[in-house]
C-alpha cells in the first residue's frame, strides 16, 4: 500500500522545465499497430532502425555496469541514446519531412505522467501524439505516445496538456530521476536567491547606519 502511494507521489511531481520536444499527430489504428508489432517482438515502434532485442540486450548490460561503475554507465547510456536518435533520423523520412516531428527547445510543465507545452495552433482533446523527447542537460532521448486531455487558450497561443498513454518503464524511471534532479536544483537556486536578497537587504541597512 505504502509502495503504491510512494510510486504515485513520485509520478505526480510536476516541474517547469526546458526540454527538446517533437511530436506528430497519429490515428489510433497506427498507434495500435505499432504497439501490436512491439508486443509481438516484430519491431520497435519508435526506433525503426534498431530491433527490440538489441535494445533490450544493451539495456541489460548497462544495468549490470551501472551497479559497478555508475559514471561510465551514464556516459555509455547517453552515447547509446544519441546513436539511436541519429539512426532514427537517417532511417526515417517522417522525422525530417514536413509532416514528421519538428524537434525544438521548448518550455514545458513536466511530470512522469505527462506534460503541457505551448503551441501556436489548437490541438483537439483526444488526439493521439507520437512524442519525441530529449531531457537536458543529460541529452537522454526517448519516444512515447500521449493523448491530448486539454487545450487552453493562453495569450496568442495554446497550452496543450498531454497524458502519457505508453512509455517504457526504463524511460519513465529516467524521467522521474530527471524531475527529482531538476526539482532539487530549482529549490537550491531559489534558496540561494533568497539568501542573496537577504544579504543585500542587510548590507543596505548597514550602510544606512
Amino acid at each position: 500500500m505504502n509502495s503504491d502511494k510512494n510510486t504515485e507521489k513520485r509520478e505526480s511531481i510536476r516541474i517547469k522545465d526546458r526540454i527538446l520536444l517533437g511530436f506528430k499527430e497519429i490515428p489510433e489504428e497506427i498507434y495500435r499497430q505499432k504497439l501490436d508489432e512491439y508486443m509481438q517482438g516484430l519491431k520497435d515502434p519508435w526506433i525503426e532502425s534498431t530491433h527490440p532485442s538489441v535494445r533490450k540486450g544493451t539495456k541489460k548490460h548497462l544495468k549490470r555496469l551501472r551497479e559497478k561503475d555508475p559514471d561510465l554507465a551514464s556516459v555509455l547510456e547517453i552515447m547509446d541514446q544519441k546513436l539511436n536518435l541519429l539512426l532514427n533520423m537517417m532511417g526515417s523520412d517522417e522525422l525530417s519531412g514536413p509532416k514528421g516531428h519538428c524537434t525544438r527547445l521548448c518550455k514545458v510543465d513536466l511530470s512522469a505522467k505527462g506534460l503541457a507545452f505551448p503551441q501556436e495552433k489548437t490541438v483537439e482533446p483526444g488526439t493521439l501524439l507520437d512524442l519525441n523527447i530529449g531531457l537536458l542537460p543529460e541529452h537522454y532521448f526517448f519516444n512515447c505516445f500521449g493523448k491530448v486531455v486539454r487545450t487552453d487558450k493562453k495569450d496568442d497561443s495554446f497550452l496543450v496538456a498531454v497524458k502519457f498513454i505508453w512509455i517504457t518503464e526504463d524511460d519513465q524511471e529516467k524521467l522521474i530521476e530527471h524531475i527529482f534532479s531538476r526539482q532539487v536544483l530549482q529549490l537550491r537556486m531559489r534558496r540561494k536567491k533568497k539568501e542573496q536578497e537577504a544579504n543585500r537587504t542587510q548590507s543596505q541597512v548597514s550602510d544606512l547606519k
